[in-house]
């Protein structure tokens, strides 16, 4: 963070998007999971908040005015993308324009909600007070349009990115009882996890997995005694997620006798007779939104899957599996469980195919943002992603940027990780030529064609000796081989394999190189200089190639977009609660977001503190999607 600059002297584009294979980042980002994650596993921060729970009341509204209120999720990311969202969030009003005049069923006017919700992960690569200041606080503050506004109602709940530093940072902004809120805001709740009643019967709890995957005891009993205590059948209830657990297979890996917390909170609920209507969460970064049906599955009431975390972190695909295969939910009884209290529990999740939904309560896709066409177009992206700076220049501005500018850029970006391979590839390959050697630091070079006693010719010979006469070259090759084994075990055991086969082309290609080399020049120091050159080039390439075609098959939900970081298709969800009691939503989504920003040049107005530069492209704001659950 030695690069971070902050105040109003840093616009939107010099606050550049994460490069997620940049080394440095790779490095941080482990080893804050590893230490956080063995923190909880030893004290979990959660079970500081102890006590009974009160509800955030929010519902003081004239009886024949609709309550609007936004949800925004995984903003902070890079500055033009969260710049974009913020301003457009903090506007006093957005209108579609011709879209609401073509539509009858669309507000013509959406005014900015009463409240905000925000879903998590508010910083990357990890949670950090620097972190959160320069690529979420700084950007929203300079996007207010009036610093003596009203305060405003803001609620939170942390993804797994916030607690890297434990929620240290999370809980100074938004629990903690302290004047530096985030946007001087009124930020009611007292944990990191809520409550809150809504205006004409509606309820919306925000939960908190940690990075566990679950609620914490604490947690459970004190969301319970809400339940119990002060909703009423017939309620309405939105449940925040900090992650789309549906897009899991059914069940969760909750093993027989032993439910999930969550999963035992949703049984309850459902046995008082309050109605789940919407399950919301963030942590991928698309819009997609699917609908279950009234009178399938024993409710009497349609409900929706939302997945919004497009308000300012790179772009994950809407046509991967995690999002088109069909989902279901049932009410299981375990009859083994021990206690009554575990015996209930409600499951929802993915299916193999559409085949195994009878009996279940399933899910169609109904809209996504962008689309999956689209979606699928960009996965091609990914050939020259590992080539890419950390923020990408259009063309019309690229003599607009200085040269120290651009180093920067490049420095920070991925491409230190493909020079990172060509530095494995002399490591593993040319260092393994000298294993024969007295000495690992030798006198003379010894040529692949003066290697002895293997009888399947130089290349194979060469290959051979490299992967098994070499420690330090079978040692490498492991370590990239788990790499991309870990990248790829979220989908599976056969994307696992097909991550190990890139380790065996990659150590192929390394062997290759090396041997055209050696046929071609004895320059022992030249060969190792083009060797790096060439294996950052091919190595860049080939981790390209893998990440597109596991993109395009729809592999890899959450690293198939990692190494683009693409700035584009970008918005939140505005919600309007009419007087008779009718949940609307509206997708509001950008394709593109602005790459250039100058100060306010408006005499007299302040804030928002940057707009578009001249000639800039403004954001094409529009309703991607809209749906209404009725009451």
């Amino acid at each position: 963070m030695s690069h971070y600059n902050f105040g109003c002297k840093v616009p939107p584009q010099r606050r550049w998007p994460v490069a997620w294979y940049n080394p440095a980042v790779l490095l941080r980002s482990a080893r804050d999971l590893l230490s956080t994650a063995d923190q909880i596993r030893n004290f979990d921060r959660r079970e500081l908040f102890s006590g009974a729970m009160a509800p955030v009341i929010v519902s003081a509204r004239d009886a024949h005015s609709d309550f609007w209120w936004d949800f925004v999720s995984d903003t902070g990311d890079g500055g033009n993308a969260t710049y974009t969202v913020a301003r457009a969030a903090q506007s006093p009003s957005l209108s579609p324009g011709e879209q609401a005049a073509q539509d009858p069923a669309l507000p013509k006017i959406l005014p900015r909600g009463h409240l905000l919700v925000l879903g998590g992960d508010l910083a990357y690569p990890g949670a950090s007070g620097e972190e959160y200041q320069y690529r979420f606080i700084e950007l929203w503050e300079a996007a207010r349009p009036d610093l003596f506004e009203p305060k405003k109602t803001v609620l939170a709940i942390p993804q797994n990115h916030d607690w890297f530093d434990n929620i240290s940072t999370f809980h100074r902004h938004f629990v903690a009882d302290l004047d530096d809120r985030f946007l001087g805001a009124h930020a009611p709740q007292a944990r990191s996890y809520f409550a809150a009643q809504l205006p004409y019967g509606w309820w919306l709890f925000g939960l908190d997995f940690a990075l566990v995957a679950d609620l914490d005891r604490e947690q459970y009993e004190a969301f319970c005694h809400i339940v119990n205590q002060q909703l009423q059948p017939g309620d309405n209830v939105i449940l925040l997620y900090p992650e789309p657990y549906w897009t899991r297979p059914l069940g969760d890996a909750a093993r027989p006798g032993y439910p999930k917390r969550y999963q035992r909170l949703e049984a309850l609920l459902l046995a008082r007779g309050i109605k789940i209507r919407l399950r919301l969460a963030g942590d991928l970064h698309h819009y997609v939104r699917e609908q279950g049906q009234d009178g399938v599955g024993g409710l009497d009431y349609s409900d929706a899957l939302i997945t919004c975390g497009s308000a300012g972190a790179f772009l994950h695909p809407t046509h991967g599996r995690a999002s088109s295969l069909p989902k279901a939910m049932d009410c299981a009884h375990d009859n083994g469980a021990m206690t009554p209290d575990l015996a209930e529990r409600v499951r929802l999740g993915t299916l193999a195919s559409a085949c195994q939904t009878e009996g279940l309560r399933c899910y169609s896709k109904a809209a996504s943002y962008p689309d999956t066409d689209t979606s699928r177009g960009l996965s091609w992206g990914n050939l020259l992603a590992m080539f890419q700076p950390a923020a990408s220049v259009a063309w019309r501005n690229w003599f607009k940027v200085g040269w120290a500018e651009h180093f920067q850029r490049f420095a920070q970006g991925n491409v230190q990780f493909s020079v990172l391979l060509g530095f494995l590839y002399w490591l593993a390959v040319y260092c393994a030529s000298f294993v024969f050697t007295e000495s690992f630091i030798p006198d003379h070079f010894v040529p692949a064609s003066q290697i002895a006693g293997l009888p399947w010719g130089d290349f194979l010979g060469m290959w051979l000796r490299a992967l098994l006469f070499s420690p330090l070259a079978l040692g490498v090759h492991l370590v990239l081989l788990g790499l991309c084994a870990a990248i790829a075990r979220e989908d599976g055991l056969h994307t696992a394999l097909s991550g190990a086969l890139l380790a065996i082309l990659h150590m192929l290609a390394a062997a290759s190189l090396y041997w055209l080399l050696c046929q071609w020049l004895s320059d022992r120091y030249l060969i190792g200089i083009l060797l790096v050159v060439a294996g950052s080039l091919v190595g860049g390439l080939l981790f390209g190639a893998y990440f597109a075609l596991m993109a395009r098959c729809g592999l890899l939900a959450n690293n198939a977009f990692s190494p683009l970081a693409h700035q584009g298709y970008k918005g939140f969800l505005r919600f309007r609660i009419d007087p008779d009691g009718n949940l609307h939503g509206y997708m509001l989504g950008t394709d593109h977001v602005p790459q250039r920003w100058v100060e306010q040049p408006q005499a007299g107005v302040t804030r928002p503190l940057w707009v578009e530069a001249e000639g800039e492209q403004a954001p094409n704001w529009q309703i991607r999607d809209h749906f209404t659950l009725p009451r």
